[in-house]
């Protein structure tokens, strides 16, 4: 099922329209218009939880992750937790 739409009105630069005309395939130009509104929307959105939870985050409270070799040394062990089975069988084994 797809989401409703509304049909608006944009007013665009001469210049960028015709880049745009020019380079969008045939029949495709709303669709590329969504999506290029679409992902500016998701990075304001993302720049608002960065604002909002700024500080949320501070060396006081994590005194073990000091340094840059801490903080390797944490993920290294994060990591390790990933993945335990190896990718493939080794031959001539099921």
């Amino acid at each position: 099922m797809s989401e409703e739409t509304r049909r608006i009105n944009v007013t665009f630069p001469v210049g960028l329209l015709e880049d745009l005309d020019r380079l969008t395939p045939p029949r495709k130009r709303n669709q590329v218009i969504v999506a290029a509104a679409a992902d500016y929307v998701r990075r304001l959105k993302l720049l608002a939880v960065l604002k909002e939870t700024a500080g949320a985050w501070d060396d006081e409270s994590h005194p073990e992750l000091a340094t840059p070799q801490d903080i390797d040394r944490w993920l290294r062990q994060l990591r390790s937790q990933w993945r335990r089975a190896p990718l493939r069988q080794e031959e001539g084994r099921a």
